[in-house]
């Protein structure tokens, strides 16, 4: 299998940034839980990245501020799974932090963290960008004086034509429909002040999404109730001895939707939860520790088998081996070939 990584490769704003060399290419060995390093592309600050569901191109972007100039780029993958530079949109936004493929592989939306700004950029058959495209901008603040001055969108996924865009800034998920290859706002998810919505998973059911909110490292568990999802409760992902701040990152969903797992970069751990869809229950069953610092991104193989975890500070991405029963992991594999890696995708 085909792994490919995004990673900082300069500051990005005080506190944060990385000694990375671009978006980097791994052959992961699906039988032994093997990584190796083989492609490397230099770019600048390409920290996430999003892969078409034909496997034919790669979109990311440069995480810099609006007076740095961000641009999103698109590549082609070519047989030897080394990416060709095709196009680039520059943005007035400042810090893209997430992408992602909608509406079929039709348009490309990208959530900007400086200002909560969200674009829809419409792709042609050949991969590349349209000029016209739409953007829009959060509007609000919260009460997180430092990290809620203003709106920023953290993310941007899909489920069935709706695109959501957790917002940390205004403590809301701002839900759009796609009509007529527009984003057009529908509703705002509440969640509860100071929260700072980061990411989120929808459940393989559709009925059910867990959010995972930076500022408390709590995770919002949202139930759809008449076609609008609302939280249901909030429990807690930090280890109980952790006194640091909190610094919630990714959450991930198993494919049968009995595990969720949540990192936390503040006390380098992976909470690991198990839901039950009968009882709406969810239940701690481990903090995993992640033998690194700064637990940013990670990803669950197609196969189930593994977990692969990139720790950011320490340069290091580590290879767990997961029980499909119980949900917990075991460390299996070390790789210390790339740096600052900030985000996983499988080929």
């Amino acid at each position: 299998m085909i792994l490919y990584s995004g990673s900082y490769t300069e500051e990005v704003g005080p506190g944060l940034s990385g000694k990375g060399k671009g978006i980097c290419c791994f052959y992961f060995d699906g039988e032994t839980g093997k990584i190796d390093l083989f492609h490397t592309l230099i770019t600048r600050n390409s920290s996430f990245i999003t892969i078409s569901k034909n496997k034919k191109y790669l979109y990311s972007f440069q995480e810099v501020s609006s007076d740095k100039k961000p641009v999103v780029l698109a590549f082609f993958i070519q047989e030897d799974c080394s990416l060709q530079p095709i196009d680039q949109l520059q943005i007035s936004g400042g810090l893209p932090c997430h992408l992602s493929l909608i509406n079929n592989d039709k348009n490309l939306a990208v959530a900007c963290y400086q200002k909560g700004i969200v674009y829809n950029i419409p792709i042609d058959e050949n991969g590349k960008f349209a000029q016209d495209f739409q953007t829009l901008e959060h509007k609000g603040i919260g009460i997180h004086k430092e990290r809620q001055e203003c709106a920023h969108a953290h993310m941007v996924c899909e489920q069935g034509n709706q695109i959501f865009v957790p917002d940390l800034g205004i403590d809301k998920i701002v839900v759009y429909n796609l009509i007529a290859n527009k984003l057009v706002e529908n509703y705002k998810v509440e969640t509860p002040l100071g929260f700072g919505p980061r990411h989120l998973v929808f459940h393989p059911s559709k009925k059910y999404a867990f959010v995972m909110n930076e500022l408390t490292s709590k995770i919002s568990v949202l139930k759809k109730v008449k076609n609008k999802f609302q939280v249901l409760e909030n429990i807690n992902s930090l280890p109980e001895l952790y006194k640091g701040i909190p610094s919630g990152a990714a959450i991930k969903i198993s494919d049968d939707g009995n595990f969720i797992y949540a990192s936390n970069r503040g006390s380098n751990t992976i909470a690991i939860f198990s839901f039950n869809q009968e009882n709406e229950e969810l239940l701690l069953v481990n903090q995993q520790e992640t033998f690194g610092e700064t637990p940013r991104d990670f990803i669950i193989s197609p196969s189930g088998k593994w977990l692969v975890v990139a720790n950011q500070d320490s340069n290091n991405i580590v290879v767990f081996k997961r029980n499909l029963e119980t949900g917990l992991l075991v460390k299996h594999i070390e790789n210390k070939q790339a740096k600052s890696v900030v985000c996983l995708k499988w080929l």
